[in-house]
């Protein structure tokens, strides 16, 4: 018997005993031969991100200006969360308030049209840099917390400048919040925020300029301002939103951090196949040789090679300029080729026959990480139909509503709140004498619902009639309705009521325009 090498272990029984016998009942942490030299650390949120988060970032923003793609799959993503602005409805929790819903809705409208003054302002105050409405401030926090993970702005209090209000929102770039003087992280100081023994923020550190800027900042690329998260009766001085995905996570995570390599190794691959088509059609044909420029040399008497290859490659040129008699294929001339000489034609073989798929799996990968469709990544609607339409804008649109409620939503929140405060203590929005104070109440004041874009209908006579159904049943309201076409319910009564005034001021009847409706539309 030939004997075996393998070692086994084996029980009291003289059974062999399995190596899964030492480990759990899950495959994933099994360390079979497969998956031996797969052993990552586990390690905190903030042990894995902070040292990597600033080549991370960097690279986002460049794919961000360079990369076609991932610039158009976040411009979609953009438009579709915040679009130009989101509006305020405010929602007031008037039974907390100790007040009624008929008082909750008149406050209201007082108030939405007084916040829209401010944050639509034609000179800009809602912005300490007077460079951008509230509208574009959302949209450009939105921009920052999909490429750097993280939204950041401080509150201003600008009174001598100007305008009705002091309150200002300055927005920051996150890669400015770091630790003082470049100092490592610590148990209460991680990537420049100071924390309680909570890991609540209490402070953030905040870089006067990046260190790139050298050029334009000089000595102050190099000095921190450290700003308190609030005061001490409670006003918010600090503006930072990002997603947990971790507890104890300190810094926002890149929202395209996984579609960076694969989006790097396409960009790549497309340049790199670009490249070799244009090479390919700037040489359509080349010249072959059987002449043996060493033995040319010998003949010529020269020592060196180069000068054998100077007068061959002189004779051939001459030989070729002097012959008048070309040959013409598709109108463009052919010459007569030097004895030993081929005339090859070069073949079109880049990109191959598989580069679209190839290329198409990318694609998906990009857009299941930006949080879109591949058909709104690559715009190229030809693959899909109706049903595949509807179904992928159903579930793109919830990860709309979600990234609008907790980040946009939540900074024009915060927005909202600074502002508001300020307009109590000015007089300009009067409380009921018997209603707590703001601070006592903040949350039940500033409760409210941000109108943003529409999502759109794919066949808006079907969507139409199941909405009409939905309001005849009382399965959804007119403010639903109308916010999920980002209009405003009352704005859009009172609109409707101005028109009806006017028809009947020029004597004219609206005709009954539902009974199309009764009819179901051909389908395609």
């Amino acid at each position: 018997m030939k004997a075996s090498n393998d070692i086994n272990i084996v029980d009291v029984n003289g059974n062999p005993i399995s190596a899964n016998m030492f480990g759990g009942g899950f495959a994933g942490g099994q360390r079979n031969r497969d998956m031996a030299s797969w052993n990552p650390g586990v390690r905190s949120a903030d042990a894995e991100l902070l040292p990597d988060m600033e080549a991370m970032v960097g690279r986002s923003h460049d794919l961000h200006r360079n990369y076609a793609l991932i610039n158009g799959g976040i411009r979609v993503r953009t438009d579709n969360v915040v679009g130009a602005g989101l509006r305020l409805s405010a929602k007031p929790m008037w039974r907390e308030l100790g007040q009624t819903a008929e008082w909750a809705a008149k406050w209201s409208r007082d108030v939405e049209s007084k916040f829209y003054l401010w944050a639509n302002d034609t000179d800009c105050y809602c912005d300490a840099g007077r460079r951008m409405k509230l509208g574009a401030m959302t949209r450009l926090a939105y921009l920052q917390y999909v490429l750097s993970g993280e939204t950041l702005a401080v509150a201003e209090w600008l009174p001598d400048r100007g305008g009705r209000y002091a309150t200002a929102i300055k927005m920051i770039d996150p890669a400015r919040l770091s630790n003082p003087n470049n100092l490592m992280d610590t148990l209460r100081l991680r990537g420049g925020i100071e924390s309680d023994m909570h890991d609540a923020p209490i402070a953030y550190n905040i870089r006067s300029s990046l260190q790139g800027d050298l050029q334009y900042a000089g000595s102050k690329a190099f000095e921190w301002n450290r700003v308190a998260r609030e005061t001490p009766w409670g006003r918010r001085q600090v503006i930072h939103i990002y997603d947990n995905k971790r507890a104890g996570q300190s810094r926002g995570i890149s929202e395209i951090a996984s579609a960076i390599a694969p989006a790097f190794k396409l960009h790549k691959l497309q340049d790199t196949s670009l490249e070799s088509a244009i090479l390919n059609a700037m040489y359509a044909a080349t010249i072959e040789t059987d002449f043996n420029f060493a033995q040319a040399a010998d003949a010529l008497g020269h020592e060196e090679l180069s000068q054998s290859l100077k007068t061959v490659l002189g004779a051939s040129a001459s030989f070729s300029d002097g012959n008048d008699k070309h040959i013409k294929m598709g109108g463009a001339k052919i010459p007569h080729l030097f004895p030993g000489e081929r005339l090859n034609f070069s073949s079109l073989n880049h990109p191959g026959p598989n580069f679209g798929d190839f290329e198409y799996s990318f694609i998906r990968q990009l857009a299941s990480a930006t949080g879109v469709t591949s058909e709104q990544v690559s715009r190229d609607y030809s693959k899909t139909n109706y049903s595949g339409a509807r179904s992928g804008l159903q579930e793109v649109w919830k990860f709309f509503i979600v990234d609008r409620t907790l980040v946009s939503a939540e900074f024009c929140d915060q927005s909202y709140a600074l502002w508001l405060e300020e307009a109590i203590d000015k007089g300009d929005v009067e409380l009921p004498a018997n209603a707590p104070d703001f601070h006592e109440a903040k949350t039940a004041y500033i409760r409210s619902r941000w109108i943003g874009p529409g999502r759109g209908a794919i066949d808006p006579l079907k969507e139409g009639k199941a909405d009409e159904l939905e309001l005849d049943i009382d399965a959804t309201t007119l403010e639903d309705l109308n916010a999920r076409k980002g209009q405003d319910w009352q704005e859009i009564l009172e609109q409707r009521a101005v028109e009806k005034a006017f028809k009947e001021e020029l004597g004219l009847e609206r005709d009954d325009q539902r009974g199309y409706m009764a009819a179901d539309a051909p389908t395609t």
